[in-house]
């Protein structure tokens, strides 16, 4: 009978997948084999996630990279077509430039990165558009909180 039973024995362990492969590795079974897929697949979404949200914290890049700035776009409006400036800022240029001066003798200056006429133009532009400040810094090509900072300084002179 022991005979009988190292036989039988035998021949259960032919029946069952070997999991051993031939370089002696382990063979996972299937079901093994695919929920480490499953964590695999969660575990690259979850980084993937991460580093959507914690990625531009750490790694800013430029911005602000048009070759035309908004100080250029404000004069190329004031030496182009009369209806251009009117179109855009919704005043005609003679009106531009005794806004500019007026705010000049109200004390409004120009700042190391924003001149008044830029500061009247950023003004203009988003009471005429609408649009909120970070479409405004794309056309001026300035950070939102400069152009919030301009609006406002612009409105509480006007009052």
């Amino acid at each position: 009978m022991s005979h009988q039973q190292n036989q039988e024995e035998e021949n259960q362990e032919e029946n069952q997948p070997e999991l051993q492969q031939p370089d002696r590795q382990v063979a996972l079974p299937p079901d093994v084999q695919a929920v480490l897929q499953a964590v695999a697949v969660l575990i690259r979404i979850t980084y993937n996630i991460v580093m959507d949200h914690y990625a531009p914290l750490y790694i800013n890049p430029p911005h602000d990279t048009s070759a035309f700035s908004g100080e250029d776009w404000v004069q190329e409006l004031l030496a182009g077509h009369p209806e251009r400036i009117r179109t855009e800022l919704g005043v005609h240029r003679s009106t531009f430039i005794v806004l500019v001066k007026a705010l000049q003798k109200l004390g409004l200056r120009s700042s190391h990165n924003v001149s008044i006429e830029e500061q009247l133009s950023i003004f203009l532009y988003t009471a005429v558009t609408g649009l909120p400040c970070t479409h405004v810094g794309e056309r001026f090509q300035q950070s939102p909180d400069t152009i919030t900072k301009c609006v406002l300084m612009s409105s509480s002179i006007c009052l």
